[in-house]
Order: C-alpha cells, then structure tokens, then sequence
C-alpha cells in the first residue's frame, strides 16, 4: 500500500514540476530549440528505462523489429506531439496549454459515442460540453494571443489525435513501458540528426544564457524529471484503481499553481473560463458512481470490523 502512495506522489511531484521546469525554460530563459531540449528529456526517459530494466525494476523483454515496426507511426506521432507541444509552450500559458489540448479528447469521445451510437449519461456529456465550449472561448479570449503558439498548438493537437487513435485501434504486443521506451529511443535518433540540420546546434552556442548556472540546472533537471513522469504515469495508470482520478487532480493543481509561478493576463471572464474547463474535465474523468462504490466498499469494512470487534468483546 505504501508502495503504491509513493508512486502517487512521486508522479504528482514530478508531474507538476516537469511542467514548471519546461515553461521556464521555454518562456523565461527562452530556450526554444526544442530538438535538442526534447531529445535530452526523451535521451534520458530512454537510458533510464533501459538501466531499470537490466537492473531488475522494469521490465521491456517482448520488444522485437516486428513489434517496433509495427508502434512506429505512433513513435512518429509522438515526435510530433513533442515538438509541436514544445514550441507551442513557450508562448501560451500554462492553463490554456492544457485546456485547449483537452478539447482533443472530448472530441474523440464524442466521435466515438457517434460511431458506437451509445448515448453516455449526462456527465459525462456535460463534461465534454464544458470541455469543448471553455477551449473555444479561451482560445478566442486569450489576452495574450500569440499567433504562432496557437499555430503550434493546432499541430500538437492534430499529432495527439492521431497518437491516441492509432493506439485505440492498432493492436499491438508491446506494453505500455515498452511503447514507451520505442518512443524515446526513436524520438532520439530522430532529432539528434534533425538538430543538426534546423541549425538549432549552432544557435545553442549562440543562445545568451548558455554560461549561466541557472539555465544549466533547469535544463539538465528536465530531463529526469521527463523521465520520471512518464514512468510513474505508467505505474499510476497501471497499479492504481482509479487513475483518471489522480491525473485530474494532478492537472488541476498544475494549473492553479501555475496561475501564481507564472504571468498571465487574468481578468475575471478568462478565470470563469478556466474554471469551466477545470470542471469538464472533472466530469469527463472523475465518476461520481465510482466515488459512491469505493465509500460503499469502506463502509461495509469498517461494519464488519466493528461487529468483528464486539464478538471478541462478548466472547471474552
């Protein structure tokens, strides 16, 4: 049980702070060379999976060429999502970055009640009601609108989709782990070329901050932390009960403390905004009934310890 907390709030911890460290560099420092900050985060993710798995903690043993073939467009989409993702950060603030992108998978679900012709219950609806209507209505009220990171974010929004759905779909041998090794480890031998080539080597040496510690620290410290959020994601999603819960409540504290890390022009229509995706979100992910079962569970426990308690009594 212990075990299991620490991984929650491992993954909690290093979630929020991945995203901090990364809109730091990105938007502060101004580090917009995303091949080669993503093929640090990705060269990292991959060797630290790979050292666990020889050490005994993790295990990737069924990967094959065939298999990797097979997950390859999905890593392709991956690169996109991360690079798209990368340039898109540096220029929109933290809550509307992960507002809007929801919007992906509440069209998704949307589609798929289309296609399935299922009609959900009504929170899950409204949910993805709120979800949609609040990306749109941030996207048109951002004070701070910069053309090119909504141009950015349209891309990462597209590669997500198509990641999502080629793993809905396309059935695969790999585990999530695996997956998420074949990621990384194409990710780095794609854009370490790539980097050569957009020129974004030669603009490092260039980059002003490059002699400073401070940049030093939050860019080497992205990479761990990268690492660790994408494996205590897998651990949480797979070892927990209710996963969607802890990345809801995790999301939603990034962005509340993200409001006070980090300017933004905030007037009391964009927070209602906010608010309102916060809350599609939160019907979209968190299920009331699932609340109800667990409090049921846990009360029948402490029933049958209770009677348990007072036969012992009465017996002695």
């Amino acid at each position: 049980m212990w075990k299991t907390s620490l991984i929650i709030y491992i993954f909690s911890v290093s979630y929020i702070s991945s995203t901090f460290c990364n809109k730091y560099v990105l938007s502060v420092l101004q580090f917009t060379l995303p091949t080669l900050f993503q093929g640090w985060q990705t060269f990292t993710a991959a060797t630290t999976i790979l050292a666990a798995h020889y050490s005994g903690h993790l295990h990737i043993s069924r990967l094959s060429p065939g298999g990797m073939a097979a997950w390859l467009p999905a890593s392709l989409s991956f690169i996109g999502i991360i690079y798209a993702g990368s340039r898109a950060l540096s220029h929109i603030p933290i809550p509307m970055f992960f507002l809007i992108r929801n919007s992906v998978e509440a069209l998704i679900e949307i589609a798929r009640w289309i296609v399935q012709r299922t009609f959900p219950n009504v929170q899950k609806l409204l949910g993805a009601f709120l979800t949609v209507t609040s990306a749109m209505a941030l996207w048109h009220g951002d004070l701070q609108y910069d053309k090119d990171g909504y141009f950015w974010l349209v891309h990462h929004m597209i590669f997500l989709a198509a990641y999502k759905l080629y793993a809905e779909f396309k059935s695969t041998e790999l585990s999530s782990m695996e997956k998420l090794w074949c990621n990384s480890v194409i990710s780095v031998i794609l854009l370490t070329p790539g980097s050569f080539l957009l020129g974004h080597v030669q603009d490092a040496w260039n980059f002003p901050l490059l002699a400073h510690t401070h940049f030093h620290v939050a860019f080497l410290a992205s990479g761990p932390l990268a690492a660790c959020v994408g494996i205590t994601c897998i651990l949480v999603q797979e070892g927990t009960r209710f996963p969607d819960h802890i990345f809801c409540t995790v999301k939603t504290l990034t962005i509340l403390m993200s409001l006070m890390a980090f300017h933004l022009t905030l007037t009391t229509t964009v927070l209602m905004y906010i608010l309102t995706g916060i809350a599609g979100e939160v019907l979209q992910k968190i299920d009331v009934k699932d609340f109800s079962a667990k409090f049921d569970v846990k009360h029948e426990e402490r029933t049958r310890l209770s009677s348990h308690s007072m036969e012992i009594s009465a017996e002695s």
